[in-house]
């Protein structure tokens, strides 16, 4: 008995499968990943399936931008909870930014078809914004429960420091593997850190 090309799935687990199809056809492919036909196969799924649980290419991509985008941060934060005291949650925090499985080349190839869109893609645009502040809100909260010297301590700030420093060595180590030792990231996020709880008025 021949089996049924497509099986049938509930509307969420179907969209749940166009999403996971488009970040393997970005990871895999780059800009050439962002095709209907190549996601609808690599979801076994039909072409007009896209359409119809999506409103668009561009409305699929940007469900895939918000699902890796809150996947990784909550891979990070779990990572983090394992801990209690205030300052080990933040070196938890550091050592799952650098992490093998966020320090993957294959990451950063799907990232920049995202970033390659946002200028033209306003739905994009309100994810980037709300995953950022989701993203740094994380770290200012984390900074704020740690003890200080300095009573004008401002996390918010130090956050914005803080995660510029991790994006800008993880883009280097997406880049470039093994042009620097995740300990030594670390190590620096660690200094900075104390460096800033420290301070002195």
């Amino acid at each position: 008995m021949r089996q049924p090309k497509y099986r049938r799935a509930l509307p969420e687990d179907r969209r749940g499968d166009l999403v996971e199809a488009t970040l393997k056809c970005l990871a895999e492919h780059g800009h050439a990943g962002v095709s209907v036909r190549r996601i609808a196969a690599q979801a076994g799924v039909s072409a007009g399936l896209v359409n119809h649980h999506f409103d668009g290419i561009e409305a699929l991509v940007a469900a895939a931008y918000e699902k890796l985008s809150k996947d990784l941060l909550a891979d990070v934060m779990a990572r983090v909870e394992r801990e209690s005291e205030p300052r080990r949650r933040l070196s938890a925090y550091f050592a799952a930014i650098f992490s093998d499985a966020v320090l993957d080349p294959g990451l950063l190839k799907i990232w920049v078809v995202f970033w390659s869109l946002l200028p033209h893609a306003e739905p994009l645009k309100v994810i980037q914004k709300r995953m950022w502040s989701d993203y740094r809100g994380s770290i200012e909260r984390e900074l704020a429960a740690c003890p200080t010297s300095d009573p004008g301590f401002d996390a918010a700030t130090v956050a914005l420091g803080l995660a510029a420093l991790m994006d800008g060595l993880w883009l280097q180590g997406c880049l470039d593997p093994g042009s620097y030792r995740p300990t030594d990231a670390i190590g620096l996020c660690e200094r900075f850190t104390d460096d800033a709880l420290t301070r002195r008025p």
